[in-house]
């Protein structure tokens, strides 16, 4: 599983004013590092692993453009670890000024069971974010959770 780069099909491109910045290239240039992400999907709060959810990790960038990651949980319900850019460990040595990690949102999907989006996870240089995530049965159909 690789990450891509799309455009956001919701913008409207003839409204908005074209600059020369990638957004890509300007999230990296701020995120020159990497801390990882693999997440824990289990149901029965926790009691057993879901194995093959999918798992969609997202960065919404500017001008409309996203990074995107998709992937599926194996049978121990574990995703393998992603490497996420992220800002320099460094700038937490320095007083004032912006985060120290990146924040990224994921969306949880398993057949039988409700979809879970969890918004900010954070993503710290040189460390690996473990983000459990809890299924609960779809007893009625097309349920959504936000965490």
């Amino acid at each position: 599983m690789y990450p891509y780069f799309q455009r956001n099909p919701k913008q409207n491109l003839q409204t908005r004013e074209m600059t020369s910045v990638d957004p890509l290239q300007d999230f990296l240039t701020q995120n020159p590092d990497f801390g990882t992400l693999l997440f824990q999907v289990t149901g029965g709060q926790g009691a057993f692993p879901i194995g093959g959810a999918t798992v969609v990790i997202t960065k919404n960038l500017t001008d409309g453009h996203a990074l995107s990651i998709t992937t599926t949980t194996d049978e121990s319900g574990k995703t393998q670890e992603f490497p996420l850019p992220a800002p320099s460990r460094n700038l937490s040595q320095t007083p004032g000024g912006r985060d120290v990690f990146a924040t990224y949102d994921a969306v949880i999907s398993a057949p039988g069971h409700v979809t879970v989006i969890v918004h900010d996870i954070p993503i710290f240089d040189g460390i690996t974010t473990i983000q459990p995530v809890n299924l609960a049965p779809d007893l009625n159909g097309n349920m959504l959770k936000e965490t």
